[in-house]
């Protein structure tokens, strides 16, 4: 028999999946129940609403991301160490063939999400974007990263080019990147 925690688990992996490929208004609880072999009531019993799914989903990519990147956004480490772990966190997502991020599973169909979903997504996103923010600039001033301009745009620069090789690999293979890491290592004059 399977357990109601076993449950839950399965209809997160499943709506995980099926808003990478479809986004958040492509799929319905039907294409989850069907695919696990439980009825819709199921669904709803762990998640009343789709709302209080992808809220969930919200939550565990941030605990995703933070179990990911724990040691270095907790214990800090150089600038360089934690770029690098986000980059090793990134390509194991997209090994594992998570290559569509959270935001862009979500952008795609972001005006039309309840205004709760829009600002949990905007939390997620100022959070990374916060952390990163700062590890270009304790980087720079560490002399580990060299680039012009203001860190919080960089910081956007480095997202935005690993969202972009994310779902470019979707298409072609992990290479691109690979590829687009390398480059952003060359562009920040990395050691790595």
């Amino acid at each position: 028999m399977v357990r109601l925690t076993d449950t839950r688990e399965q209809i997160m992996d499943r709506a995980a999946q099926l808003l990478m490929s479809r986004g958040y208004n492509g799929f319905s609880y039907r294409d989850i129940s069907s695919h696990l072999g439980v009825k819709n009531a199921a669904v709803h019993y762990h998640f009343p609403a789709k709302t209080d799914l992808a809220l969930a989903l919200i939550d565990e990519y941030r605990k995703v991301l933070r179990r990911g990147t724990a040691e270095f956004m907790a214990y800090g480490g150089s600038a360089l160490q934690q770029l690098e772990g986000f980059f090793a966190f990134t390509e194991q997502q997209c090994r594992l063939g998570r290559c569509i991020c959270p935001f862009g599973a979500f952008s795609v169909d972001y005006a039309d999400l309840p205004e709760e979903l829009q600002r949990a997504t905007d939390r997620l996103m100022k959070e990374t974007l916060n952390w990163l923010a700062k590890v270009m600039e304790v980087g720079r001033a560490a002399g580990e990263f060299d680039f012009d301009g203001d860190a919080r745009a960089k910081a956007l620069v480095v997202l935005s080019a690993l969202q972009g090789a994310r779902q470019l690999a979707r298409i072609h293979d992990i290479e691109v990147l690979d590829q687009v890491i390398g480059q952003i290592r060359q562009d920040l004059n990395t050691a790595i």
